[in-house]
């Protein structure tokens, strides 16, 4: 039986084109994970996919699954996240899940995602450009103690983890682009009920709003539930993008990468510089990104136009959730 079951989110528009190229590398250069399952979840109500969307699907071996939540925070679009999560955990049969990112290239096998015996969390530490805290002195600080209050958790017993890559220590925080956990741990619905905690206490960062809900909410989800944890190596959420500093991503480390966490590289304003990064260090996948070429939305007119009203009005229901939010 394979080890994994994969799951990310797909939605009508450009979420069509990155979660495709996603499976897509995945499914060339995972080595013992390319054949895995693979679940693509449309967790709440918008424009269907395309058919095309769900032909390269079938070719890719993917499981398609489309459902509208009915949680109050639905307007949230990293619940969609935590939604696709649990609802794979009820059917994978997997002794592993992993979430992925659609803004993920695999360029190697992700060899780490398989965890000692008797863990049952891995992730790679969050990278200290956000909202996450070094300690007392730390700006973002308050922003932890007032969260770690509201969870009835002691923010002095979280543990210390290195940031990636700068290795500064900081208190318990993951990038949640890429994590992999043990299925029978039910890990997705205490994440979905410590998210849930975490807008229900209305706090938000001063820095970054409530933004990186999730990902604040994963570290906590795994101290909350006492499980044991390992750190991935930044080989396996590699960043590179306009929200990423030069040096990160020079050739003598991209080279070191399994997986690369792109952000807006696959634009065509930044895509010169992603591709020549990727060709120089990783040919043939230099060779495919050749192929492609940067992403473009391929959805038709009316699901775009009936996309862009969803995201108004869920962009209004998030500010009006904020006005009422404390800020630290």
């Amino acid at each position: 039986m394979a080890p994994i079951t994969f799951v990310c989110c797909i939605e009508s528009g450009w979420l069509e084109v990155q979660t495709l190229r996603m499976i897509e590398s995945l499914r060339r250069w995972g080595g013992a994970y390319a054949s895995c399952p693979v679940y693509a979840v449309t967790p709440r109500f918008g424009p269907p996919i395309s058919k095309n969307t769900r032909i390269q699907l079938e070719q890719l071996q993917v499981q398609y699954i489309s459902f509208s939540n009915q949680h109050k925070y639905s307007w949230n679009k990293f619940l969609n996240k935590l939604m696709a999560l649990k609802a794979v955990e009820e059917i994978a049969e997997t002794e592993f899940i992993s979430w992925l990112d659609s803004d993920l290239l695999v360029v190697n096998e992700p060899s780490e995602f398989m965890m000692k015996e008797d863990f049952s969390f891995v992730a790679c530490p969050a990278d200290k450009l956000s909202n996450e805290t070094s300690g007392a002195d730390d700006p973002n600080d308050p922003y932890w103690r007032q969260i770690c209050k509201c969870l009835d958790i002691d923010i002095e017993a979280l543990p210390w983890v290195k940031s990636e890559p700068q290795h500064s220590p900081m208190r318990f925080c993951f990038n949640s682009g890429v994590f992999v956990y043990r299925r029978s741990t039910n890990f997705a619905q205490h994440y979905l009920d410590t998210f849930t905690q975490l807008c229900d206490c209305q706090v938000m960062s001063k820095k970054t709003g409530i933004f990186f809900n999730d990902q604040v909410a994963l570290g906590l989800t795994v101290a909350k539930m006492g499980i044991r944890w390992d750190t991935l190596s930044y080989s396996h959420n590699f960043a590179i993008g306009t929200c990423v500093p030069e040096p990160w991503y020079d050739n003598t480390h991209i080279q070191t990468a399994k997986i690369i966490h792109y952000h807006d590289s696959m634009w065509h304003w930044f895509w010169d510089t992603f591709y020549k990064s990727v060709n120089d260090s990783h040919p043939q996948v230099g060779e495919w990104l050749a192929m492609i070429g940067p992403m473009k939305s391929q959805a038709p007119m009316p699901s775009r136009v009936m996309k862009k009203t969803l995201d108004y009005f869920r962009k209004q229901q998030e500010l009006a959730f904020c006005k009422h939010c404390q800020s630290y």
